[in-house]
């Protein structure tokens, strides 16, 4: 109820007091004139909703952050009388989202108009509802009235482009494929070869062992018929800064989203697993249609998990091979996490950490940096700042040589800095161990979900 209507009423009370104290005309024929304009309007606002159609168009329920949601609103009046003071919008919980407009219209008239807004957060929203608001001349009255039912909208993460990407993410030693003597059958094969004793009978290529007269074999290509893992740290703990748009958590999903990306447009299986408030497992597959599954869980993930990185990485082994490639994206400030990592390693995992400085966004800097443990256990790191190109960022690991522990986070910027080149003296890697490296009695249950969307539930073992 507005200041005017609450106003109006006040002096409705204090005419009617007066005229029923007094007696006088005047106050008799005030306060007739004062209850037929509340009338009037109350009755303007409310016939001023009823015989509207409204219609919304939209060509697409799914959107990307630096993207827009566009679409189309049009409203027509069924009525007999004409309509004056409405006032139209659509309801959503998009941030920044704001459109209304004023419009008149008489009988069997229609008014269409397009809606555009800007996306510039990531999520699981709503939208599609229309608010028809309707006002009295006189401003006393404000009644509105809500059409058509709410429709979910996806706004996925914002992408980046990897055109100089390291070929290590993807499992690949070059740009070519390399074929691999083993007992593992893959889709395609690169050549043959003679027999060998201990090679698998099924293996063996019969025409053309019956055309050489000799147990000729086939060597099958693992270059791109390897599996891409994308872990997306999401513990709560983990991530820094206020901003609602530039911090740790919406960095490290603009470049999990890009890598998957990336590697999609390579034909190479990807999956994507988080710790975030829910622990999401999705399995490698390629194509459009998982791409989308994959960004429309990007799109909804935040970083309030419980489960340590750590502990995700041990519960996450059983289901990995030698034939997998496995990217951790966090910004963790803790060590823990890197035997598990270093564990993976010597099971023939290939793996590689995207670090998010959190000093970037106003975390305090550590006296031993996580980079330096990465280092010292011979697993590639890339380091992405604040405001930094992921490309430029993903090009080249930060080093590619073991350095001693470095005793503070300048002094192993300077020589990292001074690696970069290539140039800089080698020692032996060393594997950091730990004493106590075994996850929690307490599992997460998984929920899977393959490349062609179906989903199950298992509990780690």
């Amino acid at each position: 109820m507005s200041k005017r209507t609450i106003g109006i009423l006040i002096l409705l009370a204090v005419v009617a007091f007066y005229t029923l104290g007094t007696g006088f005309p005047f106050f008799f024929r005030f306060l007739y004139v004062i209850s037929l304009v509340l009338v009037f309007g109350l009755f303007w606002a409310w016939i001023n909703l009823r015989g509207l159609e409204v219609r919304l168009s939209r060509l697409s329920h799914r959107g990307q952050v630096g993207g827009y949601l566009e679409g189309q609103i049009q409203v027509t009046n069924r009525f007999r009388f004409p309509k004056s003071w409405l006032e139209v919008r659509e309801l959503s919980d998009i941030p920044g989202y704001t459109t209304g407009r004023g419009i008149a219209m008489v009988r069997d008239q229609a008014r269409s108009w397009r809606i555009q807004a800007y996306l510039a957060r990531r999520g699981l929203f709503e939208t599609g509802r229309v608010e028809v608001t309707s006002q009295d001349p006189f401003g006393l009255f404000r009644l509105s009235r809500r059409f058509l039912e709410p429709q979910p909208y996806v706004v996925f993460p914002a992408s980046e482009p990897l055109p100089d990407l390291d070929p290590r993410f993807a499992f690949m030693p070059s740009d070519r494929r390399v074929a691999r003597r083993s007992d593992h059958i893959t889709p395609e094969s690169s050549g043959v070869r003679e027999y060998v004793y201990g090679d698998s009978y099924r293996q063996i290529h019969w025409p053309y062992t019956a055309r050489m007269n000799n147990l000729m074999v086939k060597e099958f290509d693992m270059g791109l018929s390897a599996e891409a893992w994308v872990v997306l740290d999401m513990q709560r703990s983990s991530h820094v800064g206020e901003d609602p748009v530039d911090n740790t958590e919406e960095v490290s999903v603009a470049a999990a989203a890009s890598l998957i990306t990336r590697l999609n447009e390579l034909t190479m299986p990807v999956g994507v697993a988080t710790n975030g408030d829910q622990t999401w497992m999705l399995r490698p597959g390629s194509g459009d249609g998982h791409l989308g599954n994959l960004m429309e869980a990007l799109a909804g993930v935040r970083a309030r998990g419980n489960v340590t990185l750590e502990r995700f990485i041990y519960d996450l082994q059983p289901h990995l091979s030698r034939f997998n490639a496995l990217t951790v994206i966090t910004p963790s400030r803790r060590t823990e996490w890197i035997p598990a990592l270093a564990s993976l390693r010597r099971d023939g995992v290939n793996v590689a950490v995207v670090y998010v400085d959190p000093t970037d966004f106003g975390a305090p800097a550590e006296v031993q940096s996580p980079l330096d443990f990465l280092h010292s256990n011979e697993i590639p790191v890339y380091r992405v700042r604040r405001g930094q190109s992921l490309n430029e960022a993903l090009r080249f690991p930060l080093a590619s040589r073991y350095y001693p522990l470095a005793p503070n986070s300048q002094a192993f910027e300077m020589i990292t800095r001074g690696d970069e080149d290539g140039a800089g003296p080698s020692g032996d890697p060393a594997i950091v161990s730990s004493t106590d490296s075994s996850p929690d009695s307490t599992r997460p249950v998984f929920t899977f979900q393959g490349a062609a969307g179906e989903t199950a539930s298992e509990e780690a073992r």
